[in-house]
């Protein structure tokens, strides 16, 4: 897998630390079938995507990914990531919590990429250097779509 790049904790700091949520839930959903019969990882994945709708608070997300990792390290891992970065929000100074989202993001990419490449599908970590693209330039692609322009 040395041969293939993640996308890094420097690149998550890019993102707005909602983003870094976003991408680590999209990570998470990119091994879904390694988590998806554990209802623990589940919970863990609906509070974190709740959080991001405003509709769950960080009590709930530190409930939510603990339980997620005891349940099963491993394959929860990556909900356990995504969960947790939507926890970090409330900490600490403002950068910091986006360092911590960003590190949380990184971690759930890796464990969704190294998930894949054990898989036989390196194609996925591809896909995860989209959706962080779409995100870091979701304002212009969002004004060329009104624009009428081709994106």
């Amino acid at each position: 897998m040395s041969n293939l790049k993640l996308v890094s904790e420097e690149e998550l700091l890019l993102l707005p630390q909602q983003d870094c949520v976003r991408f680590a839930l999209f990570c998470a959903e990119q091994v879904r079938d390694s988590w998806k019969g554990i209802p623990e990882c589940v919970s863990a994945i609906e509070t974190a995507e709740r959080w991001l709708e405003g509709k769950a608070s960080v009590e709930e997300c530190k409930v939510a990914a603990y339980a997620a990792y005891d349940a099963a390290y491993y394959a929860a891992y990556a909900a356990y990531a995504a969960v947790h970065a939507a926890r970090a929000v409330a900490r600490a100074t403002r950068a910091a919590v986006h360092a911590a989202n960003a590190a949380y993001a990184a971690d759930a990419s890796h464990a969704a990429a190294y998930a894949a490449y054990a898989n036989g599908k390196p194609h996925l970590i591809d896909a995860q250097w989209e959706y962080y693209n779409e995100l870091l330039h979701f304002d212009d692609i969002a004004e060329k779509l009104l624009l009428g322009e081709s994106v």
